[in-house]
């Protein structure tokens, strides 16, 4: 209740902000210690940080060290809607936040509210506040089938499968640090939309092979090279290829270049975030002999390719008749 009567009173009380083209995300940091406000497409946009005195922000270590929050509440709202106001992650030390059309049937903009922490491959955590009623509903969404997303959004994101829908570009973090060093490993990117007010995965829509093939030539020089530790660069590869439905065409080619005899990381069918004091739980460590034995069965397990349906010879040490379904 009383966020709901602080976002009120602000409401009532503020100054005109600064306006933002419509799908122009702004940046909250925390570490400026200033609020931030802005319009665009006709939503007001007001962001500050919780006060230290709230709780759990009393347990926060920003509020124990700096006094400051790194937590912030943003509400939105606008001419004859009602304000809403969700909570950052608490772990990001800046939030991102940008107002777009999800669907252009829509009858009036949404809110994407973004943050990202962690490591060398980072946690995106991701907030959308899709139009219902005279106010919004908060959708979220933190991983891709158990694995951490990656990368920030774009800004101007766009409908880039022509059904009339934005389409949100992220990076597959189950790549991360799979079959190699997390530099080692490009991530293959999936896709996302709001439909009906729900969070869907576009990434296996046919009108997008276009842009997994494009990946595809970022990937492809390293893994068809004689580069050390290319093996990740092949995994996106041929992730990129099941997605293109290129795969066979791919997979002839990695297996003409993958580096053999090296280590064949991967050693748990679970993902990285869901290992256990980064350790890989009992019953999920794997025993492959080789890099394609192993890479065939991780495009499974994370759903690049389905069960067994298209049969083809796939060449390791000796060659073995193995069967592959495309997604």
């Amino acid at each position: 209740m009383r966020i709901i009567l602080l976002a009120l009173a602000w409401f009532l009380i503020s100054a005109a902000p600064a306006d933002a083209p419509i799908g122009t995300f702004q940046t909250w940091a925390s570490y400026k210690k200033l609020p931030l406000d802005f319009t665009s497409g006709g939503v007001i946009v007001h962001v500050e940080a919780m006060p230290c005195s709230n709780p759990p922000a009393t347990e926060s270590e920003s509020c124990r060290y700096d006094g400051f929050n790194n937590q912030a509440f943003v509400t939105v709202g606008g001419r004859g809607v009602a304000p809403m106001t969700v909570l950052t992650d608490k772990q990001s030390a800046y939030a991102r936040i940008a107002v777009v059309r999800f669907d252009w049937h829509d009858p009036r903009p949404g809110v994407i509210v973004e943050s990202q922490y962690g490591g060398s491959g980072g946690k995106l955590t991701l907030q959308l506040l899709v139009p219902s009623s005279n106010s919004y509903r908060s959708v979220s969404l933190e991983d891709y089938n158990g694995a951490d997303l990656e990368v920030q959004l774009a800004d101007l994101p766009e409908d880039l499968s022509g059904d009339g829908r934005i389409d949100l570009k992220f990076e597959d973090g189950a790549f991360d640090s799979i079959f190699g060093c997390n530099a080692c490993t490009p991530r293959p990117p999936v896709f996302f939309a709001v439909k009906e007010g729900k969070i869907v995965d576009e990434s296996r829509d046919p009108a997008l092979r276009g842009l997994f093939a494009a990946d595809m030539v970022r990937s492809a020089p390293i893994c068809l090279s004689n580069k050390r530790y290319r093996n990740g660069a092949c995994a996106a590869y041929t992730a990129d290829a099941a997605r293109a439905g290129q795969f066979e065409a791919a997979w002839a080619l990695m297996l003409k270049h993958y580096e053999h005899g090296s280590d064949l990381w991967e050693p748990c069918d679970m993902p990285v975030s869901a290992w256990v004091n980064h350790r890989c739980p009992e019953g999920h460590v794997t025993h492959f002999r080789d890099f394609p034995e192993s890479l065939h069965a991780y495009l499974v397990r994370t759903g690049y390719l389905s069960s067994p349906s298209q049969p083809f010879v796939m060449q390791k040490s000796k060659v073995l008749h193995q069967s592959f379904g495309l997604n």
